[in-house]
């Protein structure tokens, strides 16, 4: 239910992933004075807001003494930031195409002045301001369904439904006069397919209509992911619990593709649910008898290579049990143990490094990785590299104007190329596919040869050789990767201890982090 409230009843949380644009508030201002409130603030019970930050800050400049708010239930803050990513792709009309980029330049080549010209302005704290208070109608779902079903879009009725699960309530539909949906054309289908008689509606006029349309779904702030969701796309990194490979009659799991397909390219996982005979024999000739699983999920593709006899240490900074939880206490115990194996100086004969990439969120993260990755190889070992291409299909059919069908609900984000969010209603995740100079610019600095640099099935296969070790790189890499975060706000805290089993195995001294007395 939307209630008037006292503006200072609701307060902007501190991780909204909209950056500020003085334009852009501008053109907010604006909407509010000629359209007033068509929707809704949205808070959680303690007055913090999930949606709608822009618009309570400029109501504040412009003398709002009430806002309009619904409040939805309280959420841990992982879940107040996953509803707020949702809340900011929902709300307005947009296709998975349409990156913030996009739609900035569509709205600055709207004449805005010009659509807006025409509207008598509305006093702040009439009952006109508030017309998702005051004007909110109820309208048959079937009539409206009919007269807009053309406008149907599989993604944006997706988005609709998640924010419709995640906060218990549908937010109104704004339509023109001849009832034509101006913004609100996922939550009108989502309704009609689940059958409900009626929706909320709110009315604007003729002449407000193409206004209205540009202020509902162009004007948006641009994503600042990099910088309060930073944090958040690290842990969320993890493999999901729905993640699971084929396993044989004896509960073997494949084997995952980064791990074989250099040497058995057009063979299955499947095939190699237990590595054995001459297959076996084929893989240890390339990749030897020791070996380090860097990112290693669940830990199956470790436990597959140790049953076939592969000595395997084994990193995993985010081991996750039933329900999507990351096990901190299991990935300290994991972490810790693969830097006693680092300390004790085992030759690795090939470091993997197989679909990490595809979700570490940002190209300096990679860049950190590739440098452990040499330190653990180091002198004559190999690091083999699996990861997606940007020619996957989810990086490529986000161009396409026209999706006939919607499996996984993302959305392209625009910080790097190539780059698309994903389970944006639970933990947000990031799928990242690489061109190959991107694979070039990642390991370039630490290692000296790229041995190989295929595409395999719209992957990248990499082998590097002759890898380098730079002290002050390698200790603000240890630094980055053994400090990283939990959603409970700590760190892995182990940075300390990673460095001294990295001095003891390559017999150097780093220098001391940043800050530190020498």
């Amino acid at each position: 239910m939307i209630k008037l409230v006292p503006i200072d009843a609701v307060r902007a949380s501190g991780y909204n992933p909209r950056r500020n644009d003085e334009k852009r508030l501008a053109l907010t201002e604006m909407s509010l004075r000629k359209l007033g409130f068509l929707l809704p603030i949205y808070a959680d019970e303690s007055g913090e807001i999930l949606s709608g930050h822009q618009r309570h800050l400029v109501a504040s400049r412009m003398g709002f003494t009430k806002i309009p708010v619904e409040y939805v239930s309280s959420k841990e803050l992982g879940e107040r930031k996953a509803v707020n990513v949702l809340f900011n792709r929902a709300t307005n009309d947009l296709q998975k195409q349409d990156t913030c980029a996009i739609i900035k330049k569509r709205l600055y080549g709207t004449d805005i002045e010009a659509l807006a010209a025409d509207i008598p302005d509305i006093e702040p704290n009439t009952p006109e301001s508030f017309p998702c208070v005051n004007a909110l109608r109820r309208m048959d779902a079937v009539k409206l369904a009919k007269q807009n079903h053309r406008a149907f879009d599989t993604h944006i009725k997706q988005l609709a439904k998640s924010l419709e699960r995640r906060i218990g309530s549908a937010m109104p539909i704004v339509i023109g006069e001849a009832g034509n949906v101006i913004n609100g054309i996922g939550r009108l289908q989502v309704a009609v397919e689940a059958k409900r008689k009626v929706v909320a509606c709110v009315k604007v006029s003729a002449a407000q209509e193409a206004f209205a349309s540009s202020m509902l779904n162009l004007l948006s702030m641009d994503f600042d992911m990099e910088s309060n969701y930073a944090d958040d796309l690290r842990f969320n990194s993890f493999m999901r619990e729905r993640t699971t490979r084929e396993t044989d009659a004896a509960g073997n799991a494949a084997l995952g593709d980064g791990f074989f397909k250099g040497v058995f390219p057009n063979n299955a996982g499947r095939d190699f649910c237990r590595l054995e005979g001459a297959a076996l024999e084929t893989w240890k000739r390339h990749y030897g008898t020791c070996i380090v699983d860097f990112g290693a999920g669940k830990l199956n593709n470790t436990r597959t290579l140790r049953k076939a006899g592969i000595t395997v240490s084994a990193f995993e900074p985010y081991f996750v049990t039933v329900g999507d939880k990351i096990h901190k206490e299991k990935s300290l115990e994991i972490a810790a143990q693969f830097l006693d194996e680092v300390e004790a100086g085992t030759k690795y004969s090939t470091v993997f490094i197989s679909s990490v990439f595809n979700s570490v969120p940002f190209m300096a993260d990679r860049k950190q990785i590739a440098i452990i990755a040499a330190a653990l190889c180091y002198p004559g070992g190999i690091t083999v590299c699996w990861c997606q291409s940007n020619k996957a299909p989810q990086f490529r059919q986000t161009k396409q104007k026209y999706l006939a069908a919607e499996k996984v609900l993302t959305f392209d984000l625009d910080y790097e190329p190539n780059t698309v969010l994903g389970d944006i209603s639970n933990h947000p995740k990031v799928q990242k596919g690489h061109t190959e100079e991107e694979m070039r610019e990642i390991f370039a600095p630490c290692f000296g040869t790229v041995k190989r640099l295929d595409m395999i099935s719209k992957f990248w296969y990499m082998e590097i050789t002759d890898p380098k070790i730079d002290p002050a790189a390698l200790a603000a890499a240890l630094d980055f990767e053994f400090e990283l975060p939990y959603p409970d706000g700590s760190r892995m805290g182990l940075s300390k201890r990673a460095r001294e089993a990295f001095e003891h195995r390559l017999g150097i001294t780093l220098p001391p982090p940043k800050g530190d007395a020498v």
